[in-house]
């Protein structure tokens, strides 16, 4: 049995990695014997998340992969898709009280992970705590149905779908990119994750004062940050604003990856604006430009791009799945994601914090992630270098709102590499 890739994969390899990891903070240390023991189990449940890659003369396929999840102590990351990993597109670590989850973005995104590391901490917790009553309703346990719309294997329809969109503005042709941000992944030791933690009520009440939303929030302190630190700039500051299409595609509950990446763009008259009419300009591009009629364009664009490169090599599909992909989502000046509130299922009783970390080669050097969790926000702002001046700059504009903050101590972080077969 062999299942379609989504044919964006073409474009990876060890230049374009494009993996993500979620670290999991626990209560207590991890048992590694439970973990082992929570990973075979889970793998019954969400057998298309445990695949490998196979080529198939100039095409990639999926198919099963019976071989153990590869897990690592020290909470060090394997090559995804090779021997390191045996052939899996997913991989787990732990270090002390966290777990780690290593997945290929071109297979899945956070709403298609979610699910599967859900149901792999209740089976780990279930191992340490049989007695502790989660609530099954709404966690997927092992010998639970996989229903053939959470199992499809094709992110987008056979055929293009009618469009008909409000309010879409193309991107401009030049935008704004941070000079400080080094390329590619050779500074990748560098790259710095600071985490801010914001009570939710706290800032939902600044926020929903303007209409906003914690994405539109947090991409106007952005724009205020970068503009504020570079003054000499003049062209467009653009937020790339990740939100998902499943509901424009009608596939609500697909496994696979189904991002986005919506424009905001922020043009120099806005430089200095107050930030509660920021967080408004901010919430209105995001509803014209995150509308599903507006998503219908880019799924078309990737349909088109699929059907170009059907009778190509697969050295040229590489190539030309690479330029697309910067061409379609790389200008931006930074990015922001949102993930909203996830139901753990009475788990997070035995959890502190979940974090997510991306490969930020596409996201013009800075990456947020908003990840709410308990009675709190976490603002995760991805750096590929070490420097404070963006975060205090964004710390300011927090006190400026009147928003209290704690600060993790600043962590780095190295992402999964990436192999495509060779045969």
């Amino acid at each position: 049995m062999s299942f379609k890739v989504n044919h964006l994969i073409y474009a990876g390899g060890h230049d374009f990695r494009n993996t993500i990891r979620t670290a999991v903070t626990f209560t207590e240390p991890v048992n590694p014997d439970a973990l082992r023991i929570a990973a075979d189990r889970t793998a019954a449940r969400f057998p298309y998340h445990y695949i490998r890659m196979v080529r198939r003369g100039g095409e990639l396929l999926f198919e099963p992969n019976p071989a153990p999840l590869v897990i690592t102590p020290g909470g060090g990351t394997v090559t995804l898709g090779s021997a390191q990993s045996n052939e899996h597109l997913i991989a787990l670590a732990y270090d002390g009280n966290r777990l780690f989850l290593d997945a290929s973005h071109f297979c899945t995104d956070g709403n298609g992970m979610f699910p599967m590391l859900r149901t792999l901490i209740y089976c780990y917790l279930h191992i340490l705590h049989p007695d502790e009553p989660f609530d099954t309703s709404i966690i997927a346990v092992p010998d639970s149905a996989i229903s053939a719309a959470e199992a499809e294997d094709d992110p987008y329809p056979a055929d293009p779908l009618p469009e008909n969109p409000i309010g879409f503005l193309p991107r401009p042709d030049e935008v704004f990119l941070l000079n400080d941000q080094p390329q590619g992944y050779a500074h990748m030791p560098e790259w710095t994750s600071f985490c801010l933690k914001t009570e939710q009520k706290s800032m939902m009440t600044y926020v929903s004062s303007a209409d906003g939303s914690p994405a539109s929030f947090i991409s106007a302190l952005m724009f205020r940050a970068v503009s504020d630190l570079h003054p000499e700039n003049r062209l467009p500051v653009v937020c790339g604003m990740q939100h998902q299409f499943r509901k424009a595609i009608g596939k609500p509950f697909s496994h696979l990856c189904h991002v986005n990446i919506a424009p905001v763009i922020y043009p120099d008259r806005l430089r200095g604006g107050e930030i509660g009419r920021l967080n408004t300009v901010t919430r209105g591009a995001l509803i014209c430009g995150a509308d599903d009629s507006v998503d219908v364009l880019s799924v078309n664009a990737h349909i088109r791009s699929r059907e170009q490169i059907k009778t190509m090599t697969l050295p040229e599909k590489k190539r030309f799945m690479q330029q697309y992909i910067r061409e379609q989502i790389g200008l931006n000046t930074f990015e922001v994601s949102y993930t909203g509130r996830v139901p753990w299922g009475g788990l997070d009783r035995y959890i502190t914090n979940a974090v997510p970390y991306l490969d930020m080669t596409l996201s013009g050097g800075i990456s947020v992630e908003i990840f709410s969790f308990g009675a709190y926000f976490s603002i995760n702002i991805m750096q590929r270098n070490s420097s404070r001046k963006y975060v205090d700059r964004l710390c300011a504009l927090l006190t400026e709102c009147g928003i209290s903050y704690t600060e993790e101590p600043p962590e780095h972080f190295q992402l999964c590499d990436f192999a495509v077969p060779e045969q």
